[in-house]
């Protein structure tokens, strides 16, 4: 099992006394995989059930510090409460020699993060990790606890397509889930303890407005940065990055974000709709729990499967065209006008030469040999064949007489639904011609896998199909 990705935090902190190959209870210690703020992250072996897990430790430098030491086990307390497949499982939590520690599941897959920076994510993989994302927030909440550090690197999606919300180490109780025990202090004077008013605790640029603030959240905070991590997965842009820490969070409070149709073009109407209102600065104008935002997600994935097109009503569309308006600079305005004033300078003059029929004529043979270069057969094969490039378990993609062979690394549904999306897409744009047509296909024998290899119309071959192929496959 290859390490998960170092995904725990951002923030450095002192290295831990602890060594490689110590033990702590009946984990021992095998190599470090991350660290942050409230820890550090260990690759480690559960000695007594023969597994791998994660550890995450409080460094000994920290430990005489109260409020970060009670914040550490909180999260371990608050996290092992949530039951859900999209949420890291804690397994464990105890204290030895006074390190405080937690086991948890160890993940193995990419992070959000990753699939960002490698290009591997298309519109049905953005929307997937969204629903399951939701799903496993709209959990906790039920629980009374909140994330606050929703970001790529604290979600990661497994090799068999699961998502994984990893380090609740921000994780907050709400105050009627607190609960007063024999000696404990009031509900609110522990609250305050773990967050004192007007402290800022998350990576800024993923934050809510009112964790900027440093006021009250509750779940509607998570759903802005879910919000966020849409919109970058979507676009490829943190809408919200800047070059400081301070700017980020100025962004954050105040700063309207550049429409998703202005930087990644095209995109369902209906998924600008629902980001922008998860980024409602205001929290009572977002959704107003994740159930609502995963069921909008799940109506936005079957009408794209499906091909079919919400219809968007006037005022959305005038709505979305004003927010548009109101990114563009003074400069922009200035060539828009220039360019306007050109092209009727032009128009002008053919009218006055060739008349009205000469310039429907000219417009009509341009549209038609426009669309013909366009979207020839030959584009969109190379158009499926880079959709295809971006999907990790695709192996090969050949292509002849008008039909795609996709050999991918394992059957599974939603595996198939994308492959068939993205040859239903490239249909539509098809100008003239028969369909093209896709045979998937898996597990195929040395032989049969090699004369494909060695085939005519091999379009695509994934980087590490030669390499570590056992005896008798090919090599």
């Amino acid at each position: 099992m290859a390490p998960p990705s170092n995904s725990q935090c951002d923030t450095k902190i002192l290295p831990p006394r602890l060594c490689v190959g110590q033990r702590l209870k009946h984990f021992q210690l095998e190599t470090m995989i991350g660290e942050g703020g409230m820890g550090v992250v260990y690759r480690a072996l559960d000695e007594q059930l023969c597994r791998p897990v994660a550890v995450k430790v409080l460094p000994p430098e920290l430990t005489s510090d109260p409020e970060r030491k009670q914040r550490f086990m909180q999260e371990a307390r608050a996290a092992a409460r949530i039951s859900h497949p999209a949420i890291a499982q804690i397994y464990y939590v105890d204290e030895q020699e006074g390190t405080a520690f937690i086991v948890m599941e160890l993940v193995d897959g990419k992070t959000v993060r990753d699939l960002i920076e490698a290009h591997e994510l298309d519109l049905l993989g953005v929307i997937d990790i969204g629903i399951q994302a939701a799903d496993g927030l709209a959990k906790a909440h039920e629980l009374g606890i909140v994330h606050r550090d929703i970001k790529p690197a604290n979600v990661m999606v497994t090799r068999d397509g699961h998502v994984k919300i990893l380090d609740f180490g921000l994780a907050k109780l709400l105050p009627g889930d607190l609960k007063k025990s024999a000696g404990a202090r009031p509900p609110t004077e522990q609250l305050a303890q773990s967050t004192l008013p007007g402290v800022v605790m998350g990576t800024a640029a993923y934050m809510s407005p009112e964790q900027v603030r440093g006021a009250a959240v509750d779940g509607r905070a998570d759903i802005f940065s879910l919000g966020v991590l849409l919109y970058e997965m979507a676009s490829g842009h943190s809408p919200f990055q800047r070059d400081s820490f301070v700017d980020s969070m100025h962004a954050v409070a105040y700063s309207e974000v550049a429409p998703l149709g202005n930087l990644q073009a095209p995109l369902p109407d209906e998924l600008q709709r629902i980001v922008a209102r998860c980024l409602r600065k205001e929290p009572d104008e977002r959704y107003p729990n994740a159930q609502l935002l995963a069921r909008d997600l799940r109506v936005l994935r079957r009408n794209t499967e499906s091909g079919v097109a919400l219809k968007t009503s006037w005022h959305l569309r005038m709505t979305d065209a004003l927010d548009r308006l109101r990114q563009v600079s003074p400069a922009a305005y200035g060539r828009v006008g220039v360019i306007l004033a050109a092209i009727g300078f032009v128009f002008y003059l053919s009218f006055a030469r060739i008349g009205t029929a000469g310039i429907i004529l000219l417009l009509g043979g341009g549209l038609y040999f426009y669309r013909l270069i366009r979207n020839r057969p030959q584009r969109m094969q190379a158009w499926f064949v880079r959709r295809m490039a971006k999907i990790p378990e695709v192996l090969v993609v050949a292509f002849q007489q008008g039909q795609f062979t996709v050999v991918v690394e394992r059957p599974a549904a939603q595996l198939y639904r994308r492959i068939n999306h993205h040859l239903a897409s490239c249909n539509r744009k098809l100008f003239f011609g028969d369909p093209m047509t896709v045979s998937i296909l898996h597990d195929l024998a040395a032989e049969k896998f090699q004369e494909l290899l060695q085939g005519p119309g091999v379009q695509y071959v994934r980087h590490d199909v030669f390499r570590d192929q056992p005896q008798g496959r090919l090599r």
